[in-house]
């Protein structure tokens, strides 16, 4: 049967408690100095994770500023190449404009030149017509001859402008 010992249950309580303080002594002691050298280690890391991930941001601020500065420049430049582009449309237009309206007038100029020439040249026609006329008229021999001499002159001068009255 079993027999309950007061000298082996107090041996072993005191054998359990030197165990427990060389242990505590030695193992824990080094044990608790390697767990704490290895959370300032985690928390160390998680620190420069943290400056890391700001200075990420940092970064990452100053690179959307300065594609923000780009794209504005970007679109500046687009705008000043826009606006020389309508420059240059419209000085082409004026210069195209003002060369039509040069054109133009040298045309009207040449029309009007055309037009005095045709009318001198017919006024000399008409002269040289009268004056045919009229040489004879003044050779003719009578008033029944003058009619004679008119309707002639008349046929010439319809068969002279061609036709056009």
């Amino acid at each position: 049967m079993l027999s309950f010992d007061w000298f082996n249950f107090i041996c072993m309580i005191i054998n359990l408690l030197i165990l427990y303080f060389l242990m505590k002594k030695f193992l824990f002691g080094r044990v608790n100095r390697i767990l704490d050298e290895r959370k300032k280690e985690i928390e160390k890391g998680y620190l420069e994770v943290e400056e890391k991930k700001k200075e990420a941001e940092k970064i990452g601020e100053e690179y959307r500023n300065h594609l923000a500065e780009i794209t504005y420049e970007g679109e500046k430049k687009k705008k000043e190449e826009d606006l020389r582009a309508a420059v240059e449309y419209n000085r082409t237009i004026n210069e195209a404009n003002e060369k039509a309206a040069e054109i133009i007038k040298k045309a009207r100029d040449t029309a009007k030149y055309e037009s005095r020439r045709a009318a001198v040249e017919q006024e000399k026609e008409m002269r040289s017509l009268i004056l045919s006329a009229a040489s004879k008229i003044a050779g003719s021999k009578g008033p029944a001859n003058d009619n004679e001499l008119y309707d002639r002159f008349l046929e010439n001068a319809g068969s002279s402008d061609g036709g056009n009255k």
